[in-house]
């Protein structure tokens, strides 16, 4: 009995093997710069990303990237007032200044086709749908503490930063050239309309950059991918 479970095991395990092994075989990765905008918002967002992507077929493939986008701040400061944790200290309010500063993570994933030329020949055009994770991280940067008291004397009300996670669905398009032996250099345009938002606290109100303020989220990407066979 013991040795046919085993078997078994190994068996499953021999077999999981081989099957990691021809995906990884096949598998490409890609690295690259982006920009990311909000529909009516002002600010445009530059981060860096890194991706997969896997064949299906010579024109089709399936491709997941996380991106990372710098975080921006407000172009105005706003003032909020700081209590002493202690109701004898004097005094007992104060004003302090803090910039609003939002940053962007999104993880994307999906299918592409491929026309002209395949996945990993010469000249194509590719398209395809797409599904967005992107959470976005809202933060108060307070300017520095100026004032003849001591700082742990006090606190703030309320929190003084926010997440916001957004669930959206899109397409994207892209051109790509391949070269042979080396790799291929690709750009590509995405956009998506956000279903779901789901802040976390209030904080996030302070910010102009979020997609409360506009359910489109447009991307653009230019890299480079390297096949492994």
């Amino acid at each position: 009995m013991k040795k046919s479970i085993s078997k078994k095991y190994l068996f499953f395990i021999l077999l999981f093997s081989f099957l990691a092994s021809d995906f990884f075989s096949q598998i490409s990765a890609n690295a690259g710069l982006g920009t990311l905008n909000g529909f009516g918002v002002e600010k445009t967002f530059y981060g860096i990303n890194l991706g997969l992507e896997y064949p299906r077929s010579d024109k089709n493939t399936l491709f997941g990237r996380i991106s990372y986008y710098i975080p921006r701040n407000e172009d105005d400061s706003t003032l909020e007032s700081v209590y002493a944790i202690s109701t004898t200290t004097s005094p007992y309010s104060l004003q302090r200044n803090f910039i609003v500063s939002t940053g962007y993570l999104t993880v994307e994933g999906g299918t592409r086709f491929y026309l002209i030329n395949g996945y990993d020949n010469g000249f194509s055009v590719y398209g395809g749908s797409t599904v967005l994770l992107c959470v976005n991280n809202i933060k108060k940067k307070f300017a520095d503490w100026d004032y003849p008291y001591d700082e742990a004397e006090y606190q703030y009300n309320g929190d003084s930063k926010g997440t916001i996670l957004n669930l959206g669905v899109g397409l994207q398009g892209g051109l790509k050239y391949t070269i042979p032996s080396i790799g291929s250099i690709f750009c590509d345009l995405g956009g998506s309309y956000l279903i779901i938002r789901q802040a976390s606290n209030n904080t996030v109100n302070l910010s102009t950059n979020y997609p409360f303020n506009s359910a489109l989220l447009f991307t653009f990407n230019l890299g480079f991918r390297k096949d492994f066979y």
